[in-house]
């Protein structure tokens, strides 16, 4: 009769906490607020073994999976091919991305000498190059596969993408690896999400000359037109061949973060897109990268 009357109790205080106002916020951080409530009322129950233990291990499995921002797996890829390409859904459009073993999906991509290039160029000039090169054309056009090309360029920047779709409200997250190189700092490191006409948004890793990294979100227009979202600076190396969990994430809101390891970059609104993608992409400017492994998680 007593724990009946335990479990009624922390029954009603769920109901009020369920039925309480949250003014002044917005819908997912209502959820997030009213969770975290709930876990600590929770928490309180078993302490002070207020309810059933199952009651409470029932509440504990509602809390998780509403907690859940991007519940559903859309892609869970490892890049352990024993082919010197990648295995589906993924497909090598430019340059050259081969299979390592020990360090997946890798590219070593040259940038290319002031000689090669001509006239110094202004920062404007090299961002957009960075961000803008892979675009249009170049990611229309399939890259030479291995013995199709007797000289490859190693200038030539590197493309692979796969075809999936992406909800709007999504999770991505690669672990990867990077190698200190020449000029290192000239280039670049990107992933991101696609729709047709190759729009969508884009994390640019571009480490700096000493040490860490500036990392840079960037929504592309399906004109090509790019506009910087946010960014941020890491003081910890990123080319020193460890490897680091590299994270960007969309909640059903618009608020975007980027991460590195458990540290979140910036958190920024954005609502340049509101339709679901079609696919996902890295590339590599300039630099020496490899991607083990990528998930994506999604709302459906």
């Amino acid at each position: 009769m007593r724990s009946a009357l335990k479990t009624t109790a922390i029954g009603t205080a769920v109901l009020c906490l369920l039925s309480a106002p949250l003014a002044a916020q917005t819908g997912d951080d209502k959820l997030k607020t009213l969770l975290q409530d709930l876990d600590a009322l929770i928490e309180k129950g078993e302490a002070q073994k207020l309810a059933d233990p199952w009651f409470l291990q029932d509440l504990r499995g509602l809390s998780a999976r509403y907690g859940e921002v991007w519940p559903v797996v859309l892609m869970d890829h490892r890049f352990d091919s024993k082919s010197t390409l990648p295995k589906a859904p993924w497909e090598v459009r430019q340059g050259q991305m081969k299979m390592d073993w020990s360090r997946g999906l890798r590219s070593r991509v040259a940038v290319a000498s002031a000689g090669q290039t001509g006239a110094a160029k202004s920062d404007e000039e090299v961002m957009g190059e960075i961000v803008g090169s892979l675009l249009g054309q170049a990611l229309g056009t399939k890259g030479s596969r291995s013995g199709q090309s007797a000289a490859p360029d190693p200038t030539t920047p590197a493309l692979a993408q796969a075809a999936v779709p992406v909800t709007n409200a999504f999770r991505m997250q690669a672990e990867i690896t990077a190698r200190d190189m020449p000029d290192a700092d000239q280039g670049a490191f990107e992933l991101g999400v696609t729709q047709a006409g190759d729009a969508g948004y884009r994390l640019v890793l571009v480490p700096k000359a000493q040490a860490g990294a500036v990392v840079t979100l960037i929504a592309v227009s399906s004109r090509g037109g790019q506009r910087v979202v946010d960014s941020a600076e890491v003081d910890e190396a990123i080319t020193d061949d460890q490897p680091f969990t590299v994270t960007l994430s969309r909640r059903r809101d618009g608020v975007m973060s980027a991460a590195i390891g458990d540290r979140e970059l910036f958190a920024a609104s954005d609502q340049s897109f509101r339709d679901a993608f079609s696919g996902v992409m890295i590339a590599n400017r300039g630099g020496d990268y490899a991607v083990k492994s990528m998930t994506l998680h999604g709302t459906q």
